[in-house]
């Protein structure tokens, strides 16, 4: 979950280096038209033990019903290197279940930055 102001997208990367997957995920920033890439994004990273990344899914309300159908049907039968990851503001649209089944993370800005 983010707040105004903060980008997660660097320590992410720094996090991928880290446990080397730099090279074994895929980035899709959420808007208009980016549905189908986002559920391929997720299905070719599920079965190759990739990470997949969803930006910004608050601007993506359309699509968060068929993203809780998408994670409510993953299970043990996907590569166990798979992870998805998901950046939002608070968002009315997004998924209670998927907020509910997910590790959550909340990154604020340095104190002092408006």
């Amino acid at each position: 979950m983010l707040s105004a102001g903060s980008d997660p997208v660097a320590d992410f990367m720094r996090f991928a280096e880290e446990m080397n997957m730099s090279k074994k995920f895929d980035a899709i920033s959420l808007g208009r038209g980016q549905d189908k890439k986002a559920e391929n994004c997720i299905n070719e990273n599920a079965s190759r033990g990739g990470w997949a990344l969803l930006m910004n899914c608050h601007l993506a309300s359309s699509f968060m019903p068929k993203l809780e159908k998408i994670v409510d049907n993953l299970d043990d039968s996907n590569h166990r290197d798979f992870r998805l990851w998901m950046t939002s503001m608070p968002s009315k649209t997004f998924p209670v279940s998927t907020l509910q089944n997910s590790v959550k993370m909340t990154l604020e800005p340095p104190s002092g930055l408006k």
